[in-house]
């Protein structure tokens, strides 16, 4: 949607790492109330499937928790909880643990008034190098962009970044996190997939445990944004919330809203609310999926997003976490030995 009319698929190239599903439109001439009434109509619909699906799923896996003996401490699983950065633009404070390479990807596809559609496949690698930095590299993947005047394909941009815990709270869970990112204009400027400019943002992430069993993240980002050839860099941000519950089962349900200062020069601020669900199979391996509505004239308005997050495995060998766990698992049998 920036400059000369192209249109940025997922604002993947927008303050790092902070949508897989949202994709900006220029803004019609619809009245602004219209829109709003029309966006809450939806969202009430939105709502209701978002509750009752995720309860439903957990249900059976309640019950089936519920007949399992409870694992010892010595027989626990020796992998922390998965926990992606995707679906929702809202990223947590968790740090990808030391050594292991997590893999993000989905797809997602949004619709907006006057025939135009937008579908693409974002990827996100991260890798723990200590115990408080993670490294990241993203691409928006293959884009395809659909208007009037015709349909547009190709390679989207891809991101570089780092995630760096600066606070944690007594039990190592970081409560204070920043996400520097360079997004590089890989897709191409004369298809309209990208601005051909390079883009450098930084995003302030926090969040917190409330109630008995919620959790909230917030994110704020700025950018400098590029705009097209010839035209100057421009300043955008982002503020976005995240709510989740711990429901029984394996699902974790999710309610966000978000708020892009704009997406090109002379556009209008994006706004949105999206929910979804984690569906989390194993340690290792997590499938997610939402939908999401957009709130004002320049925000598409329906999007639809899938996707799945695993960790394939130590790519730091003897340096990585578990590497030093099965180290500390042998000496502490020598000492035993030696008694």
């Amino acid at each position: 949607m920036p400059a000369d009319e192209r249109i940025r698929l997922g604002l993947r190239d927008e303050l790092g790492r902070v949508s897989d599903h949202v994709a900006p439109f220029r803004e019609t001439p619809v009245a602004t109330a219209s829109h709003m009434l029309i966006a809450f109509r939806r969202f009430a619909f939105l709502l209701t499937f978002c509750a009752w699906v995720p309860a439903l799923a957990a249900t059976p896996a309640a019950a089936a928790v519920a007949l399992q003996p409870p694992i010892t401490s010595a027989a626990a699983p020796e992998n922390d909880p998965l926990e992606p950065d995707r679906p929702d633009v809202t990223n947590g404070t968790h740090i990808v643990d030391v050594g292991l390479l997590q893999i993000e990807f989905g797809g997602v596809f949004s619709r907006a008034d006057g025939g135009r559609h937008n579908a693409g496949t974002p990827v996100t690698a991260r890798v723990g190098l200590t115990d408080w930095i993670e490294a990241r590299v993203s691409t928006d993947g293959y884009l395809s962009v659909t208007d009037p005047a015709g349909n547009q394909t190709g390679l989207g941009n891809v991101q570089v970044g780092a995630k760096l815990r600066l606070w944690a709270d007594p039990g190592g869970v970081p409560v204070l996190s920043i996400l520097p990112t360079i997004n590089l204009p890989a897709a191409s400027e004369s298809k309209g997939l990208g601005s051909g400019h390079a883009d450098y943002t930084l995003a302030l992430l926090t969040g917190s445990d409330f109630l008995t069993r919620g959790h909230l993240d917030v994110n704020y980002g700025v950018g400098r944004i590029g705009a097209g050839t010839g035209l100057p860099r421009f300043t955008q941000h982002l503020l976005s919330f995240s709510a989740s519950a711990e429901i029984p089962g394996p699902v974790t349900p999710y309610l966000e809203a978000f708020w892009f200062s704009r997406q090109d020069p002379d556009g209008g601020p994006v706004a949105a609310l999206d929910s979804g669900a984690i569906y989390v199979i194993n340690p290792r391996l997590a499938l997610d999926g939402g939908v999401q509505i957009g709130l004002t004239a320049a925000a598409p308005s329906l999007s639809a997003f899938g996707g799945m997050s695993v960790v394939v495995g130590n790519v730091l060998g003897d340096h990585g976490v578990h590497a030093r766990r099965r180290e500390a698992v042998r000496r502490a049998a020598k000492g035993g030995k030696s008694r």
